[in-house]
């Protein structure tokens, strides 16, 4: 079956985008506007992209009225942010701050999250979550439907203990990271079943 991008509606495109592009990590974005609202949003539109510097990538649809989401904003404003890793011990609380909630709401509060101060950026870090990662903005591009795709260079990363096991080369445990990945509609995925395929030198 071919679906032609000129010829069919933007959420059919979406949900080709959300149900084909398998698994999708989730950037659990805590940012702050400009006037000292804190903001915390979970986006699966997210990915490493680069290493020199490092850079991170996030993808911002807009409001089904057309409006900018709050998150998108707050950086563009105040240029920067923390993305947040999630694993599933965290995923009930990302979920009630995915809840369309007035502006003024501190979804933070709203779903008991406990926060720490970051190092170089105004917008705390999620204590829960296994890597945080303070991010300032490097540059943005504007889509033609009132998306945005923002790119982060990350100053700082953030790593609990336990996912570290070697610095000497430095070596990061995915079994206790357990991030969690978003799929299509309400599934979520798994790390835990997993297999070897070695690269060719």
């Amino acid at each position: 079956m071919h679906f032609s991008s000129k010829d069919i509606s933007p959420a059919t495109a979406y949900k080709l985008l959300t149900s084909t592009v398998l698994p999708r990590p989730i950037a659990f974005v805590t940012s702050i506007s400009k006037e000292g609202q804190l903001n915390a949003a979970p986006f699966s539109f997210f990915n490493a992209m680069g290493s020199q510097p490092p850079v991170i990538v996030l993808g911002f649809e807009p409001n089904a009225d057309g409006s900018q989401k709050d998150t998108p904003i707050n950086i563009l404003e105040t240029k920067e942010f923390v993305v947040n890793l999630v694993n599933e011990e965290l995923s009930v609380q990302m979920n009630m701050c995915a809840a369309s909630l007035a502006a003024e709401v501190d979804e933070l509060k709203h779903a008991d999250i406990e926060t720490v101060p970051s190092l170089s950026v105004t917008p705390p870090r999620i204590l829960a979550s296994p890597v945080s990662m303070e991010c300032k903005l490097l540059n943005n591009m504007p889509l033609e439907g009132g998306g945005q795709i923002i790119v982060g260079e990350v100053l700082h990363f953030h790593v609990r203990d336990d996912v570290v096991t070697g610095l000497e080369p430095l070596r990061i445990d995915i079994s206790s990271l357990a991030p969690i990945s978003r799929l299509n509609g309400p599934l979520y995925g798994r790390i835990t079943d997993q297999f070897t395929i070695k690269r060719p030198k």
